[in-house]
């Protein structure tokens, strides 16, 4: 009686049963196409204040698209009697756009337990979406000073409107004043543009 070899041509068949499947799954070793590449991020650089100086600061990003700002002003501030500010800031409004309803304010002002107002709105002239109106002040008729820890002036966010790489864009002030308790300039405070927006 002859004996039959079973092994061999049961592992032959399997063979076949694999690499039938694999050409039928689009297996084999095709191609494989390139990683995807890396996801564009809104990002946001700073710089600390000097003593006296208004800047904004990268406060937190909220969304992948947002930012929270700070207006902050270096402390201690020269000035005791501060009562208010009032800015505009001015920022592309093809890329970026002001948050509606985002304002808040800070902890400077109204850090003795005084009322403080807080007015933030995009123009309504041709200027509109890329200018920011701010204006802040205490009710009262006294100032305050800033002090370490309180140095917030007020806090708004700013929103990217593509992740198509984009910038460096720095946001500008203009039309600014710190205003003492008889409404008069105090000429020590200053604004400084030292913040940067981007998409890479």
């Amino acid at each position: 009686m002859r004996s039959v070899l079973y092994g061999p041509a049961i592992l032959a068949c399997g063979a076949l049963l694999v690499c039938g499947a694999l050409l039928a799954c689009g297996g084999g070793g095709g191609p494989i196409g390139p990683p995807p590449g890396p996801v564009a991020s809104f990002r946001c650089l700073d710089s600390a204040p000097a003593t006296d100086h208004v800047v904004l600061r990268c406060a937190e990003q909220v969304a992948p698209d947002e930012w929270r700002i700070d207006v902050i002003v270096g402390v201690p501030t020269i000035s005791s009697v501060i009562r208010g500010f009032n800015f505009d800031l001015v920022f592309n409004p093809l890329l970026l756009e002001f948050v509606p309803g985002s304002e808040e304010q800070g902890n400077l002002l109204g850090r003795d337990g005084e009322f403080v107002l807080l007015s933030a709105r995009t123009a309504t002239n041709p200027d509109g979406p890329g200018r920011l109106i701010v204006g802040i002040s205490r009710t009262g008729r006294t100032g305050i000073d800033g002090v370490p820890d309180y140095d917030r002036i007020m806090s708004f966010r700013i929103r990217a409107l593509t992740m198509t790489p984009f910038g460096p864009e720095a946001p500008a002030f203009e039309n600014w004043e710190a205003f003492d308790s008889s409404d008069q300039a105090i000429l020590e405070i200053v604004f400084r543009d030292q913040l940067l927006l981007s998409v890479e």
